[in-house]
């Protein structure tokens, strides 16, 4: 069965300790616009997964339970600013890749969308998935199958690959969290890495490289999350020590990617079983942000990690993030985003004006002096939101501008855009 990887996780009983510093006085954020598809269908899960690079957000559009395959949609700022729109263009698998929509990225001109291919819950998985890549024609995005499909050279049923996908320029990481490892520990999970050919981004391609955890175990659920920039690679790993959670950073070696073990694994201070520490990662530059939605009961905290002057090293947070009001079940840390000087996090669970399971997002700036444990981020929410909307599922971000998807708004779910 699959796990719902970005489905709502829900509630239990206990207390969060109170953290000591607070964030510096929120900036006020405003929505700019809500996204939706030209055609909607209920019970769709529009927003379930989101990108942004630029001007561009990318969009899924898919719901496990009832699909066997979305869409992607892709949203171009207009010039004279974000305004509520659909599409300007609808991307699909050529070959109706099971799953597809379940995770999306973008870098600048290159969409990536993972179809993990264990779509429906009351059937297992016929294949071990795929990813799918996308590349902007020169008048611009229009609707259209991809230029090359992406697979695991040693996959198997169920491995669950393309779950999660992230691309920083020509690197595209793909994760695989149900795939068992060499000693045969299942669920143990991997990630994969997919340099650009010489000839671009174009047929059916095998990986450059696998990486794996040195202290794989069964339940690991390495490749749950992923985020890639620059030469690093972050694999999320929710499941490791009784779903305390881990994360591991592969730092590019000098003479390119290559089947690799991690440069360092990133662990929370104060983790314990049930976390789901590494459940979304991000990563910009040298700042790693990992959320743990399971933490408090399901109030959620999510832990900044910042790269030493020596590079990665085993090591546990520089800050954490977490809000001071949260309540058992809003799940904050289920989505991650990073960019210049701020960090979303999406708490599809939250209950917002009595409105239950409405969800939120949360926006932390970066102190002039560096990342600091806060408490007090500012608020996002729908302006349209109900209850059950779970708003904050999925979360992006570039530059100012941050994008939260929201599965159950107006029942096929919508994405909004917001800027300060």
């Amino acid at each position: 069965m699959l796990r719902p990887r970005r489905s709502l996780i829900l509630v239990g009983l206990g207390l969060l300790s109170l953290m000591d510093a607070l964030a510096a006085p929120p900036a006020t954020w405003r929505q700019l616009a809500e996204l939706t598809p030209s055609v909607r269908t209920s019970n769709d899960w529009f927003g379930v997964s989101i990108a942004m690079s630029g001007n561009t957000v990318v969009v899924g559009d898919f719901d496990p339970n009832i699909e066997t395959y979305g869409a992607v949609y892709v949203y171009v700022k207009p010039a004279n600013g974000w305004t509520n729109m659909t599409q300007v263009a609808k991307l699909t698998s050529s070959d109706n890749g099971e799953g597809f929509g379940i995770s999306v990225a973008i870098s600048g001109n290159t969409i990536v969308v993972g179809a993990a291919n264990t779509s429906n819950f009351d059937a297992p998985a016929a294949g071990p998935g795929a990813a799918y890549v996308f590349v902007r024609p020169a008048g611009g995005w229009t609707d259209a199958n991809e230029s090359a499909k992406l697979t695991a050279s040693d996959g198997q049923a169920g491995d669950a690959f393309g779950d999660s996908v992230s691309i920083s320029g020509n690197t595209i990481a793909v994760g695989a969290f149900f795939a068992a490892d060499s000693a045969g520990n299942d669920f143990a999970g991997k990630a994969y890495v997919f340099a650009r050919p010489a000839g671009g981004w174009t047929g059916d391609l095998h990986e450059t490289a696998r990486l794996t955890a040195s202290d794989s175990q069964l339940l690991n659920y390495m490749g749950a999350s992923v985020a890639t920039d620059g030469n690093s690679v972050v694999a999320g790993a929710d499941g490791h020590n009784n779903f305390q959670g881990a994360a591991y950073v592969f730092a590019k070696p000098a003479g390119g990617w290559t089947n690799m073990t991690q440069t360092a694994e990133l662990t929370a201070s104060d983790g314990k079983g049930s976390n789901d520490f590494g459940f979304s990662m991000a990563i910009s530059g040298e700042t790693v942000l990992a959320g743990a939605p399971g933490a408090g009961q399901y109030r959620g905290e999510a832990y900044v990690f910042v790269e030493p002057a020596g590079g990665w090293v085993n090591m546990t947070e520089t800050a954490k993030l977490r809000n001071a009001s949260a309540a058992e079940g809003d799940s904050f840390g289920q989505s991650a985003a990073l960019a210049a000087g701020l960090a979303v996090i999406g708490a599809p669970g939250a209950s917002v004006g009595g409105n239950f399971g409405q969800g939120a997002a949360y926006v932390f700036l970066k102190p002039a002096d560096g990342w600091k444990s806060q408490s007090h981020p500012s608020q996002l929410t729908a302006s349209d939101g109900t209850g059950n909307d779970n708003f904050g599922v999925s979360a992006g971000a570039s530059g100012t501008t941050v994008t939260v998807g929201s599965i159950g708004n107006s029942n096929p779910g919508s994405a909004y855009v917001f800027g300060p």
